[in-house]
């Protein structure tokens, strides 16, 4: 027999290792219920802002070569700057949070990057 084929042991093994890291995310996940709704309104909008962030990134770089006719490195280039630019506004926003508030800072920011991104739809050239 070839010693590279997985053995009745080593399958029930990886199930029942599979079965228990599903369960301890099941306790995790079922630990949450009892928390605020302001937890689940940030988490929601974590999640949209992070669809929005990386649909927007999968497209930025062929949007710039095939509109602007840019070559690759030149989108490439662009595309790392505004990284950058994000993680450097993400630094010095923090002072403002901090003055304003989470809860207010998310919906403002939510409502900025909504109306920012139909802007962005709704542009034909």
């Amino acid at each position: 027999s070839n010693s590279n084929q997985p053995t009745m042991s080593s399958s029930f093994s990886m199930r029942s290792y599979f079965q228990s890291q599903l369960q301890q995310v099941s306790v995790g996940f079922h630990s949450l219920s009892s928390s605020p709704p302001e937890l689940y309104k940030a988490y929601t909008l974590k999640f949209l802002d992070s669809y929005a962030y990386f649909s927007f990134s999968l497209v930025f770089t062929l949007f710039l070569s095939e509109d602007f006719g840019m070559s690759d490195v030149e989108a490439g280039t662009i595309y790392g700057a505004w990284g950058a630019l994000i993680t450097v506004f993400g630094l010095f926003t923090g002072t403002i949070i901090d003055k304003l508030g989470v809860a207010k800072c998310l919906r403002i920011g939510f409502i900025l990057s909504f109306i920012t991104r139909v802007m962005l739809f709704a542009c034909t050239s």
